[in-house]
């Protein structure tokens, strides 16, 4: 829920604003948007297998990428078997979304409302 503004950070919020209006203007998307079209790519890539339509190598691919991802998670302090149940469940959530094009923004990030 948004916090109502209350003047205080008022300079900082509407430079905020007029940055999001020139991404806008020019069609450059924010790093979430970026951050959720890898993700949607990777639950693409995990449609395909599960198709039978993923280019050979695929699968090892897949599973590098998602090791490489929870090493990283540990490497900065996260809990190795946390972080890879999280990671399955986000793909999940993900793969779903995509299945549905009419899906909220909030459920393609694996946000459940």
């Amino acid at each position: 829920m948004p916090r109502h503004a209350s003047g205080r950070n008022e300079a900082q919020r509407l430079r905020q604003q007029r940055y999001r209006s020139r991404l806008e203007a020019i069609g450059e998307p924010e790093v979430q948007e970026l951050d959720t079209a890898a993700a949607m790519a990777v639950a693409r890539l995990v449609i395909n297998l599960e198709q039978g339509k993923a280019v050979s190598g695929s699968k090892d691919l897949l599973d590098t990428l998602l090791r490489s991802a929870v090493d990283s998670l540990k490497s900065r302090g996260y809990n190795g078997r946390a972080a890879g149940r999280l990671m399955h469940r986000r793909l999940t959530w993900l793969k779903e979304s995509f299945k549905d094009p009419d899906a909220s923004r909030y459920a393609k990030r694996g946000v459940q409302v």
